[in-house]
């Protein structure tokens, strides 16, 4: 296997980083769980940045990664929430909709 520079590993760990996040973001775009799916990758992403391994440490950009973190964990516990206590809400919704058609 040949041995890479400094710099090309980051630039390689990147472009894996990148291409991760886009198959990662393609498939979510097919899905729709009210925005559940967007809470995922949300928590996904703030816990890679603020591994402490490998080297180096998130420094710059580490309040990002925790505000994303908790906002990801709010929208999925809160939807969820919401859904089972105005479920009787909700069907009265889809009854009225369904009967538009």
């Amino acid at each position: 296997m040949r041995e890479t520079s400094s710099n090309e590993g980051i630039v390689l760990g990147q472009k894996y980083a990148y291409a991760t996040a886009a198959l990662m973001v393609g498939i979510a775009g097919y899905i729709q769980l009210l925005g559940i799916e967007r809470a995922l990758l949300a928590i996904i992403f703030a816990c890679l940045a603020l591994r402490p391994s490998p080297a180096p440490r998130l420094e710059d950009r580490r309040l990002w990664a925790k505000v994303g973190l908790t906002l990801g964990v709010i929208m999925l516990v809160l939807v969820p929430t919401i859904v089972i206590v105005k479920f009787d809400a909700l069907r009265e919704v889809i009854t009225a909709l369904q009967k538009l058609q």
